[in-house]
């Protein structure tokens, strides 16, 4: 009988006969029952079920392949490598399809050390270890994105300590995880534990894997790993060295924002390095210079240096090199080099350097075209990031329509390599949003929002996006009445947005105002009142400084109301209620709504007010004390709440609606002597 299941399995693998393989099945799975169409009392060997597991894992026949091996840990065998390969069959098949799942990955990485527990036991098994360590690796590559190396290092340090146990033949491997393990390490924060791992694995890669030293000691040097000295020691050895040390150097002094004065000295020491690396012969130190003038290149132009970038990239042209992914790249980084000789041109939106930039993103676009057809994934990764850099400074309302198209192409391409380049992906898949939203594409904008949230590994544009598709889904409810307030006022904005040019200042208005009675029903109306003169009370008096005394007293007390809105409200819903406050200022001001974008930009520069400003101290009397208490506990919680969560983000939108107030303030309206008067007031 094992020699029938044998002669069906090789003819499944022989033709990829998924009739053979469904047969042979069925006959271990009879036999497993005692129903075989030959003798009952034969038996079969319980190896075939982990042989069968095994081709319908290749065939891809998962629900076959799990039967197979659950009915070999009944059977209980004998302990043979098929018990490891076993285990190897259900790690695979328990392998999580994403990093979210992270309890499938307990289970799957359970598995392949339960495999290496028994592998390595035994030398002839030790084969067992390598290709646990090989199929670990596979699986771990959803991990390998931000945010996420650390659930490797656990798993991965015990591999890597196996694989030098069993002193694993292939020390090329062995280098390659022991370089992804620091990596892992250093992502995950862990800079000590990224030390001590350095103080056995540089030795061993200098020894064993000379090619791949350089790379170890860019990261000893970025993120000072080992005594400086000895770095400096060590770079005296080569010129690849020597301009490895200069470039990562000076890498881990722009991280720190603390850039040496001799920057322009040191990259061109390292170009001089370069050239004297020139003189050593043979493939692979010409393969070494050409990356080492990439890297140089680069950080050149991130340093603003254009005469270096300029020097490299001629003797890249000189190399006369005929792999097409480095032409490719090359013509990358002419692109790169064409754009930063626009300069503050390009700045200022000037007719010539939009056209420029324009030209410089078509020869990309083509670029990675090639890249594609090459079918390189690293150089395609090459002519992504560099088409990206050069649509951001053109990212704006009036020039998007040119970016759709190259930028579609980004996304396209990286979603099909499946890259893990995500928050580059996130990016733009954001920034296609905004385009196909602009355009009126409201479905292709949500698709392309939905693909940018799970992309988003370490939540930094959460917020952001999440209003955004809020937003869409408001944009698309025709006779429905949102709950919630910032719903409320979301749509009426959304629905001033598209208000005609034609339409009256008065329309305008009062969709805008009930987006602000949306947010702060109690005070919004009081303060857009403020100025309001038919509300301004003269008493007796009907002199022109009487008038204007009343004009601002009542602006002020007007005003001072708005403090009470944030105390009432508490801290709920901060962020997305900053960002609706700024957008109602914008949306009015371009439609200019000029008291409406004053009220919104004071309501939304409240929550900037509260989070860096304290009240004054009172200086008499304990009631004054009590009260002064008070009100720092009722500003307190908003305070709080900001400031964990500040962001770039944040910041940047206070400053907007700050721009935007002091363009629009009251006093403007106001003549000389009245303006002094309201300082005098206020």
């Amino acid at each position: 009988m094992d020699l029938v299941i044998t002669q069906e399995l090789a003819r499944a693998e022989s033709q990829q006969d998924v009739a053979s393989l469904k047969r042979a099945y069925q006959l271990i799975k009879s036999a497993n029952l005692g129903k075989s169409d030959f003798d009952p009392a034969e038996s079969f060997s319980p190896d075939l079920l982990v042989l069968c597991a095994e081709q319908a894992l290749k065939m891809g026949q998962p629900e076959l392949s799990e039967d197979c091996i659950q009915m070999y840990f009944k059977v209980k065998g004998p302990v043979t490598q098929f018990l490891g390969r076993a285990h190897l069959c259900r790690a695979q098949l328990c392998a999580p399809k994403s990093a979210e799942n992270m309890e499938e990955f307990e289970n799957c990485v359970t598995q392949y050390m339960k495999a290496i527990s028994f592998a390595k036991g035994e030398p002839r098994y030790y084969f067992l270890v390598y290709n646990a360590s090989v199929l670990y690796w596979q699986m771990a590559r959803p991990f390998l994105k931000p945010g996420y190396h650390h659930h490797l290092i656990p798993s991965l340090s015990q591999i890597v300590n196996v694989l030098n146990q069993t002193e694993e033949e292939d020390k090329d491997w062995r280098a390659e995880l022991m370089l992804e393990l620091l990596e892992c390490y250093l992502q995950a924060g862990k800079n000590e534990e990224a030390a001590k791992f350095c103080a056995t694995a540089a030795p061993f890669i200098r020894a064993n894997t000379p090619h791949r030293y350089r790379q170890m000691f860019a990261l000893m040097v970025r993120h000072e790993l080992t005594d400086e000295l000895q770095l400096k020691e060590e770079k005296r050895s080569s010129s690849s060295l020597s301009v490895t040390f200069h470039i990562n150097t000076l890498k881990a002094r722009l991280d720190k924002n603390d850039l040496p004065e001799d920057v322009d000295e040191i990259l061109k020491e390292a170009y001089g390095d370069l050239g004297r690396l020139a003189e050593q012969r043979g493939p692979p130190a010409g393969e070494e210079k050409i990356l080492l003038l990439f890297e140089l290149a680069h950080l050149s132009l991130i340093l603003k240096h254009e005469e270096v970038c300029s020097d490299c990239l001629s003797d890249l042209k000189k190399m006369n090199s005929r792999d097409p992914g480095k032409l490719i790249e090359i013509e990358c980084l002419e692109c790169e080099l064409e754009a930063f000789r626009l300069g503050s041109k390009i700045k200022t939106y000037t007719r010539e350097a939009v056209e420029t930039q324009l030209t410089v993103i078509q020869r990309l676009d083509l670029a990675l075209q090639r890249a594609i057809r090459l079918g390189e994934p690293r150089v395609t990764h090459v002519v992504c990031s560099t088409q990206w850099n050069a649509c951001l400074p053109l990212l704006q309302h009036s020039l998007w329509h040119h970016l759709r198209k190259p930028l579609t192409s980004i996304a396209e391409v990286l979603e099909k390599l499946d890259s893990l380049m995500v928050l580059l992906r996130c990016q733009v898949h954001t920034e296609l949003a905004h385009i196909e939203e602009d355009a009126g594409r409201l479905e292709l904008a949500a698709e392309h929002l939905k693909k940018a949230v799970p992309l988003d590994s370490r939540g930094l544009y959460r917020d952001k996006l999440g209003m955004a598709f809020n937003r869409l889904r408001l944009c698309t409810m025709l006779y429905q009445t949102p709950e919630r307030a910032e719903d409320k006022a979301t749509m009426a904005i959304e629905q001033a947005k598209k208000a005609r040019p034609e339409d009256s200042v008065l329309k305008k208005r009062a969709l805008l105002v009930r987006a602000g009675l949306a947010l702060a029903p109690d005070t919004f109306q009081i303060v857009l009142d403020s100025e309001n003169e038919a509300k301004v009370s003269t008493g007796k008096g009907r002199g022109c400084f009487t008038f204007l005394f009343a004009k601002a007293r009542h602006h002020t007390l007007s005003v001072d109301k708005a403090a009470g809105h944030l105390r009432r409200l508490g801290s709920r819903n901060d962020q997305e209620r900053i960002q609706i406050w700024a957008e109602l200022a914008k949306v009015a001001r371009k439609q200019g709504v000029w008291d409406v974008c004053r009220t919104a930009c004071h309501f939304c520069l409240l929550y900037d007010n509260v989070k860096v400003k304290k009240p004054a101290r009172l200086k008499t009397g304990k009631k004054s004390k009590g009260r002064e208490s008070a009100r720092r506990d009722s500003w307190g919680r908003v305070d709080t709440a900001l400031q964990k969560q500040a962001s770039p983000g944040l910041l940047r939108t206070f400053a907007e609606v700050g721009f935007i107030s002091g363009e629009v303030r009251p006093s403007r309206g106001l003549s000389p002597r009245g303006r002094h008067v309201c300082m005098a007031v206020c």
